[in-house]
């Protein structure tokens, strides 16, 4: 029984998250129809991964969302619903990492962790997240990708550029 334990328990281990660089794009995915208030929080991939997913992966809208953990292995009508990516540019210093086994403000892998209201599951997020700072692909059960928080009025800051999922797609 012990055994069984620990093997559950290192089957579930964090893995190692990828260093972030000074500044660079991300992305929220997010419904068409969602908005947001400048202080809420985001959840956002860097976008240079979330095209080399795409490329390896196919431009099948609900398949990336389940490989952002968005919708489950069997995505109900939300999945098909339309959806819009709108990215930003960021500093490095603007986010945080749901990490939920660190100290809040300890650095990983040059971004710090979250505070603790951050170690949860954002919305539409919820199936898809580990706690360890990437998603949950939920259509294979494998690491997905890398996640950041970051305000709204933060990210925005700079400015952004909203399209339709499915044109983010034809031109990943």
């Amino acid at each position: 029984m012990i055994s069984l334990l620990l093997l559950l328990v290192s089957a579930f281990a964090c893995e190692p998250l990828a260093d972030a660089p000074e500044s660079f794009q991300v992305a929220w995915v997010s419904p068409i129809s969602r908005s947001v208030r400048a202080r809420a929080w985001l959840e956002v991939v860097r976008v240079t991964d979330l095209r080399a997913w795409i490329h390896e992966r196919g431009t099948d809208p609900v398949r990336l969302l389940q490989g952002l953990g968005m919708v489950g292995r069997k995505p109900k009508a939300r999945a098909h619903k339309p959806y819009k990516v709108t990215l930003f540019d960021v500093k490095r210093d603007w986010l945080c990492r749901p990490v939920s086994d660190k100290e809040p403000g300890t650095d990983v892998s040059g971004v710090a962790v979250c505070e603790a209201p951050q170690h949860k599951g954002l919305c539409r997020h919820k199936k898809g997240y580990t706690g360890c700072g990437y998603t949950l692909d939920t259509e294979s059960s494998i690491r997905g990708l890398d996640v950041f928080r970051v305000r709204w009025e933060v990210a925005s800051a700079l400015g952004f550029c909203v399209m339709p999922l499915e044109r983010f797609l034809s031109g990943a």
